[in-house]
């Protein structure tokens, strides 16, 4: 049997088991995400309230926004990878960059 067929046929007699894996993991991701934030302020004015904070990409070019990257499961690693290109903002003084 060749492994493309293999793979198939596992992922549908395992469907439900893989899916559920894989969502158990993304919102791990997102727990493990929200903490982090939690612990960080903008750089700008200081707030610091998770739910306001965004990450602006100041450096070198955009692999992925790191919103797209927590929401689709990437690493953690990877997902700090991608933080290191970024300035901690809030969102107003993300919006103040963007319009200038």
């Amino acid at each position: 049997m060749a492994k493309g067929k293999y793979d198939r046929d596992y992922y549908e007699s395992n469907k439900d088991k893989i899916l559920a894996r894989n969502k158990a993991y993304k919102l791990k991701i997102r727990k493990w995400f929200r903490e982090y934030k939690k612990k960080l302020s903008c750089e700008r004015c200081g707030e610091s309230h998770y739910a306001c904070l965004e990450f602006h990409h100041y450096k070198k070019k955009k692999e992925k926004a790191v919103s797209t990257m927590v929401a689709n499961g990437y690493s953690k690693k990877n997902i700090l990878k991608e933080i290191a290109k970024c300035e901690v903002v809030c969102a107003n003084c993300h919006r103040k960059i963007h319009s200038k």
